[in-house]
């Protein structure tokens, strides 16, 4: 049986006129007919009576327990402990139940978080000057798993500004340097989480990563940093970018620990809608630190179970590890011949420990990175506040700070977020079938890398086309930034958009082109597997770097 629905009484003094209806309608290139304009007029009156009642009402968002998981030491952070403009925050959360202390996996490790995650009662600066005095109502799904798992969280890390760049020459905080050459980019756009991770001044971080945030950082700075599979940690209470790109994910000085963060962060939480179908639930979680270190005792960490049923095999077979080296991941544009080379050496050393490696083709990785840039303008929803789709949680105080926009908001836009914003209202206004288009087009991708996942059980390619490269300063113009940083994201952002789990680990190390030849920056080597199948990354990742030391490479 139907609900009436009850509208509240007709308002006087609206400032709904005819005037407003006929200027609402002129925005789809239409006029309410002359005999309708006073029930329209009415009726839109009626409307924004309702819509105002709502706003006036108390919004609702997960309750942080504050208690069990105080907030104190939150500062600033000075110049003189801030070398590399890493932190935006430092604070100091920790768990105050001592049995779950004493039980956790992450007890005694510090965690700092990207500047995008919400910590409550901590500021979020998101990496602009839009707004300054931001501080979060909520946690984030990950902070409480986190903290519950006995990890400290010890502050906020420097991101990039709306997390919408791959340098890190982008957030109002100042440049982040990379420990390696303080004049050249950390990556971005989680660029403070691997410079403190380098640095060793926390011991694990949480990323974000639209189109290689986690990645690019980790491959420039020499850490390891996974995306996982879409939808296997909870987005909840992060600040999004788009909601089909978005992951979070760990980024650790070693595969061991990344699995580890992995394991207390992964699985549903019943809020985030983008944990699609397979997502497991918490407790069908892999305990992967267990499994990667049953396999490294027994020396299979290269091999691969035969599912049950095949052909001529017993139940338990196992059978070498197949490597793909994706052959377009070294034809991208702009990319550094000496890069590809070091990759494909680290990769064909597989070989060496008895995996089997082979060469593997998917033109249309190669056409990715076009529909990606295309499907990146629908990024311009959520610096308007549009967001709807989906049942997950809404930051509304987020929105609340960066609306209206105005040309002094505008104006401290980092150019790329700017352009991002008029690229996508002019995309809605002529292209409203694009965003469709792409997400259509994504799929028949993602289809062509599982077929290839089918013969193999780990694609390989390089994470990065270069080296790190000295920075732009950050008022350069958007022509010369993209000239410059062209190409980063070739072989990182098809797999925010088909989904499939990505691994950054160093492979190697190499000589700027320019020089000079004893500065040697990190090369990194990404690994992709199939959904769900973070533990094979995990396991050809580690047993490379059992073998292999990146850094004489």
């Amino acid at each position: 049986m139907a609900t009436a629905t009850i509208d509240p009484p007709m308002p006087q003094n609206s400032p709904v006129t005819q005037e407003v209806l006929q200027q609402t309608a002129a925005k789809i290139g239409v006029r309410v007919p002359q005999e309708r304009e006073v029930e329209f007029t009415e009726m839109l009156a009626s409307a924004r009576e309702a819509m105002e009642q709502v706003m006036a009402m108390d919004d609702f968002y997960p309750e942080p327990d504050v208690a069990k998981f105080p907030r104190t030491n939150i500062s600033s952070v000075s110049t003189n402990e801030n070398h590399f403009n890493a932190w935006a925050t430092k604070a100091t959360v920790q768990n105050v139940d001592k049995d779950e202390l004493a039980t956790g996996i992450l007890t005694g490790k510090r965690v700092v978080l990207k500047d995008n995650v919400c910590l409550a009662g901590v500021p979020c600066n998101f990496g602009t000057a839009v707004f300054s005095d931001w501080v979060p109502r909520t946690d984030a799904t990950v902070v409480t798993r986190i903290l519950e798992a006995g990890g400290t969280i010890v502050g906020k890390a420097t991101c990039e500004n709306f997390s919408a760049f791959g340098v890190s020459n982008t957030s109002a905080l100042g440049l982040v340097g990379n420990p390696y050459d303080k004049s050249r980019s950390a990556g971005g756009s989680s660029s403070g989480c691997g410079v403190l991770i380098a640095l060793g001044e926390a011991d694990l971080a949480i990323g974000g990563d639209q189109g290689g945030s986690i990645r690019l950082p980790a491959a420039h700075v020499g850490i390891v940093g996974l995306k996982p599979t879409f939808g296997l940690v909870p987005y909840t209470g992060i600040v999004s970018n788009e909601i089909t790109h978005d992951h979070t994910g760990p980024m650790s000085p070693d595969v061991p620990s990344n699995a580890l963060l992995l394991r207390a962060i992964a699985g549903v939480d019943g809020i985030d809608d983008r944990q699609i179908a397979g997502t497991p639930f918490r407790h069908q979680v892999p305990d992967y630190p267990a499994l990667l270190s049953a396999a490294r005792s027994a020396h299979a960490l290269l091999q691969v179970g035969v599912p049950s049923g095949a052909t001529g095999l017993e139940p338990g077979t196992t059978r070498k590890m197949r490597i793909g080296i994706l052959k377009e991941g070294g034809e991208v544009q702009y990319m550094d011949k000496r890069v590809y080379e070091c990759v494909e050496r680290a990769t064909k050393k597989f070989q060496e420990l008895g995996a089997e490696v082979v060469e593997v083709s998917v033109p249309e990785h190669l056409t990715a990175s076009l529909i990606g840039r295309a499907q990146r303008f629908s990024q311009s929803n959520n610096l308007l506040g549009r967001g709807n789709g989906l049942r997950q949680l809404y930051l509304t105080d987020f929105v609340e700070k960066l609306l209206p926009w105005n040309q002094e908001k505008f104006d401290k836009l980092f150019v790329n977020s700017a352009n991002i914003l008029i690229n996508g209202l002019y995309a809605d206004d002529h292209f409203p079938q694009l965003y469709g288009k792409t997400q259509n087009l994504f799929r028949k991708l993602r289809f062509e890398y599982d077929a290839v996942l089918k013969d193999v059980d780990v694609l390989v390619m390089p994470t990065t086309p270069w080296v790190a490269k000295v920075m732009q300063p950050r008022e350069a113009s958007l022509i010369d930034h993209y000239k410059d940083y062209n190409g980063l994201t070739y072989n990182t952002q098809p797999f925010n958009n088909t989904g499939h789990p990505a691994l950054s680990i160093p492979c190697g190390m190499l000589p700027p082109p320019e020089g000079p030849e004893s500065l040697r920056l990190p090369v990194g080597m990404q690994l992709v597997g199939k959904f769900w199948d973070e533990l094979t990354l995990y396991k050809a990742a580690l047993a490379w770097s059992d073998a292999f030391d990146w850094k004489t490479l």
